[in-house]
């Protein structure tokens, strides 16, 4: 799986101040987004932006450019100058998982510049259902229930097929457009399990989800006492960070000005994108840059790579 830090993890920026007035963007910035508006994905980014311009006076033009788990947007991405005039915001698995789905991106075809923040992926059930944990979906399923999984990509979709085998169940599993479906499905009774990223957040606190396990390598915010996946002897862990992007070849005094930028509001208590995550992706932003989050993407795609191997085999 992903070989990357724990969300709940804040690194300091590694790379110094020297590059910061070196580099200057030649007009207006394209920010193209991986996914569809209103998630949190869009809201992080134009948030991101909108601070950006009031800190470095840079003008950022968000663009959504949906489908394929930001594979569509990144296929476009890599074809653009490496200037740092077109960046790309999406989630690691764009890089990391979808590739192997894509005969249009490769992991080798960007500049990785920043992480922003981390997931807090969870598997979800409606309250309702009674269910408190794996081992009660089990044994709905075992009793005859129909088991339906909403899942918004392919490596969510393979991990609730893994968890399904290990539990020695049957799932269906229904597609949806980004996490947000995915938890409109299960909230609207098409499907009775999900995946969470994050934005689960106040549907768990209102009490009509419920958090069935951790699916990243450390327990969650909101339910530090339910179990990982690998607790429960599952070997997954499906957390992923929100990433800025660019094609191959950007010089690291580009990469390393606009990283520098970002850490400059993530940093900030005060920056509205700061708090943003801190409440919807707690605890604290998450930054990782340079060479270092080159090397979690490369590995954590080698990693995927043999779970789907293992899956088909």
């Amino acid at each position: 799986m992903k070989k990357v830090l724990a969300a709940a993890a804040m690194l300091a920026l590694s790379t110094g101040s020297a590059f910061a007035a070196d580099w200057k963007p030649d007009g207006p910035i394209r920010l193209w987004i991986g996914y569809g508006a209103g998630g949190g994905t869009d809201i992080q980014a134009r948030m991101l932006a909108k601070e950006l311009e009031q800190t470095r006076g840079w003008i950022l033009v968000p663009e959504n450019k949906s489908g394929e788990d930001g594979a569509v947007m990144s296929a476009q991405l890599k074809n653009e100058a490496p200037d740092g005039q077109t960046l790309g915001f999406a989630i690691t698995t764009t890089y990391n998982f979808a590739p192997m789905n894509s005969d249009n991106i490769s992991p080798e075809d960007f500049t990785y510049i920043t992480t922003t923040a981390g997931s807090q992926m969870a598997v979800l059930a409606r309250t309702s259902s009674g269910w408190k944990s794996l081992d009660d979906v089990k044994a709905a399923a075992e009793a005859g229930e129909t088991l339906v999984w909403a899942n918004w990509g392919t490596q969510v979709e393979a991990g609730a097929e893994v968890i399904a085998r290990k539990l020695g169940i049957t799932v269906n599993h229904l597609r949806t457009a980004g996490g947000k479906g995915a938890l409109n499905a299960v909230v609207a009774e098409d499907a009775n399990l999900s995946w969470g990223g994050g934005v689960q957040r106040p549907l768990v606190e209102a009490g009509e989800l419920t958090i069935l396990s951790s699916a990243e390598s450390t327990h969650l915010v909101q339910a530090p006492d339910t179990p990982t996946l690998k607790e429960q002897g599952i070997d997954l862990d499906l957390g992923y960070k929100y990433i800025i992007v660019a094609p191959k070849g950007m010089s690291d005094e580009v990469r390393d000005t606009i990283a520098e930028a970002v850490a400059e509001i993530l940093n900030n208590p005060e920056s509205e994108t700061r708090k943003f995550i801190e409440k919807q992706y707690p605890p604290a932003p998450v930054i990782e840059t340079g060479d270092a989050l080159r090397k979690t993407i490369i590995d954590g795609y080698a990693a995927n790579v043999e779970m789907m191997k293992a899956l088909v085999e």
